[in-house]
């Protein structure tokens, strides 16, 4: 009997039961002595995450429950490490959400903290602003409250078919709360135009909070002695996409009582789509700009390009460039440049018909120089290679490290002193559900000993419902071994 479309309601309730974890654990073997039991299985550090997710298609409503651990063997009250970390969150299918955790932020204010270890922000990096619970937090990481409101509205226009926004706040730690301190928390708001084969978008985000007390730790210290302070950020962000073009960028202006004003601002800009993509970005911040976790930035300038080509089932082809300078008036003294080449995946009866033969899979290289002292400029050079036979899976990499002086060097401006070179290979196979996998490598260093390393890394799948793996590491052969155990099971 057939079944038509009306007769297949959706259910009622669901669920789903996510619990991850690992063990991971590190020792020493002095050299000419035996390993003893003792110090392989004591101490490491375990970590659970159980996630619980029910859902009600009917309301278009789904609960989220989260608890992560994060602690050292044998267990103490206060190790350091993140402990117990419940959280909670509700969600609806337009995106609206409220949350009680540790979270991480996506979009303008991901974009706004760490600055400097964050990647250059090119077009496709920009996603809409919202924020998640964290699956694994730190120690530093603090209990947030997060409401995020959808605001849809739509259009029956050909020329404009949707408009929608969106308001949020979240109340960054609940400790200074019960504390009765001066409250930490952000908000959020925004909206978009979608239409014409185009989207604009158009962010705003205001956070305050209050810094601690910052002491110096050594009388030469640079940094002065600052007592608690009011801290304030505002920022503004406006993207534009479409299939030709797109062109986003943010600015942001801080103000922090006894230290000072700062401005940080970015672009990016991208030509094209497919089959080949030119992309341009860069920012810059003042010397007085604090970030949106309250860290001192410091004063700096990047600019990067990239190009891109593609191919059907995957095929990449990418060159790109990056700059930095220590400040907006100064010249450029970090310089990175990296060239990767992924060819298209075979289709299924390529697969047959080639199936013992050696696939070239893909292929990075990459220089890096940082001459932020000239005469003890660091130079690095990374190669990076896959491959494939049969149901063999094979990888290289090499890199070398080394210094120049850039102010006496005379016709060698590339490693005139080398530091290390360093070379691995890896092969891994599958057999059933196991996967077997091994790792060698070595470094040379001039005037040193040789470091030689390897690790093997044993998994089995359980089809959709679970995993388990084990990797044993030595670091530094015959000295230094780790181990991780990890789990996964997913009902």
């Amino acid at each position: 009997m057939n079944v038509s479309a009306m007769d297949r309601e959706a259910p009622n309730f669901t669920w789903n039961l996510l619990w991850t974890g690992s063990y991971y654990n590190s020792f020493r073997i002095a050299e000419g002595e035996n390993p003893e039991a003792g110090n392989i299985f004591s101490g490491g550090t375990l970590y659970n995450r159980l996630n619980l997710s029910l859902g009600l298609p009917e309301r278009n409503l789904s609960f989220r429950f989260l608890l992560s651990d994060k602690r050292l063997l044998p267990f103490t009250p206060d190790d350091g490490r993140a402990g117990l970390n419940p959280a909670f969150g509700i969600y609806h299918n337009n995106g609206s959400r409220f949350l009680y955790g540790i979270q991480s932020d996506y979009g303008l204010p991901a974009r706004l903290g760490n600055i400097w270890q964050r990647s250059i922000p090119y077009m496709e990096s920009r996603t809409p602003s919202s924020s998640d619970l964290k699956t694994e937090p730190s120690a530093q990481d603090r209990n947030r409250i997060y409401l995020y409101l959808s605001l849809p509205w739509k259009r029956e226009s050909r020329e404009l078919s949707l408009i929608g926004g969106f308001l949020s706040a979240s109340l960054n730690d609940t400790d200074k709360i019960k504390k009765n301190e001066m409250i930490n928390f952000s908000l959020t708001g925004g909206f978009n135009i979608t239409g014409m084969g185009s989207e604009t978008r158009v962010e705003a985000y205001y956070t305050q909070m209050a810094l601690p007390q910052r002491n110096i730790g050594t009388w030469f210290s640079s940094s002065p002695p600052l007592p608690e302070r009011e801290f304030n950020l505002y920022a503004l962000s406006f993207v534009f996409n479409s299939s030709l073009i797109g062109m986003g960028s943010d600015i942001a202006y801080s103000q922090t009582m006894f230290y000072g004003s700062g401005i940080y601002a970015n672009f990016a800009l991208r030509i094209g789509n497919r089959p080949w993509r030119l992309s341009l970005s860069g920012d810059g911040a003042s010397s007085r700009f604090v970030d949106r976790l309250g860290n001192n930035t410091g004063e700096g300038l990047r600019m990067a390009a990239r190009y891109e080509y593609f191919w059907p089932r995957s095929g990449l082809f990418r060159i790109q460039l990056s700059l930095r300078s220590p400040g907006i008036s100064e010249n450029f003294n970090r310089f990175n440049f990296s060239i990767y080449y992924r060819p298209s995946a075979p289709t299924a009866s390529q697969r047959r018909e080639e199936s013992f033969l050696v696939r070239f899979n893909r292929v990075s290289i990459s220089f890096n120089r940082d001459a932020r002292t000239p005469e003890k400029t660091l130079d690095v050079l990374d190669f990076n290679t896959a491959y494939t036979f049969g149901s063999v899976r094979g990888s290289f990499s090499s890199s070398l490290s080394g210094t120049v002086n850039l102010i006496t060097a005379q016709g060698r401006l590339f490693f005139s002193e080398i530091d290390s070179f360093k070379n691995s290979a890896g092969i891994s196979f599958g057999w059933g559900i196991f996967t077997l996998g091994t790792n060698l490598g070595f470094a040379i260093r001039p005037e040193r000993k040789a470091i030689l390393d390897f690790s093997v890394n044993l998994s089995a799948q359980f089809g959709r419902t679970g995993r388990i793996s084990l990797r044993i590491a030595c670091t530094e052969f015959p000295g230094r071994w780790n181990y991780t155990l990890s789990w996964r099971y997913n009902r």
